[in-house]
């Protein structure tokens, strides 16, 4: 099921509101947050609402990310699949890769 849903913005993305919250977000987070979490230094060119309601500009809910981070986790909240790759030490980023699944204790069949 998607956790998209249809832009409905209090701020137009295009006003010159939008753009002064933008550039404070980016001004006091230069970094992606998602590259971030993952060790790599990538600068951050987009806003995102994380709970995917263009109305709530709560600074809480905006996360600075770059430009691939957004795209994928866009895709992701209308529902598409997306491809993440590898991180520099070229673990897949995809958290539901199997690599990245909650270790089996010992002795614990593989399903």
């Amino acid at each position: 099921m998607s956790r998209y849903k249809p832009k409905t913005r209090v701020i137009p993305l295009g006003s010159a509101a939008w753009q002064r919250l933008r550039a404070q977000v980016l001004a006091e987070e230069p970094l992606c947050r998602d590259c971030a979490a993952r060790g790599l230094v990538t600068p951050a060119t987009d806003v995102d609402h994380m709970d995917n309601n263009g109305d709530n500009n709560a600074r809480t809910n905006l996360a600075p990310l770059c430009h691939s981070c957004h795209s994928i986790k866009t895709a992701e909240d209308m529902g598409k699949r997306t491809t993440r790759g590898c991180d520099v030490n070229g673990i897949p980023l995809d958290p539901n890769h199997h690599w990245n699944r909650s270790k089996r204790s010992p002795g614990t069949a593989l399903s």
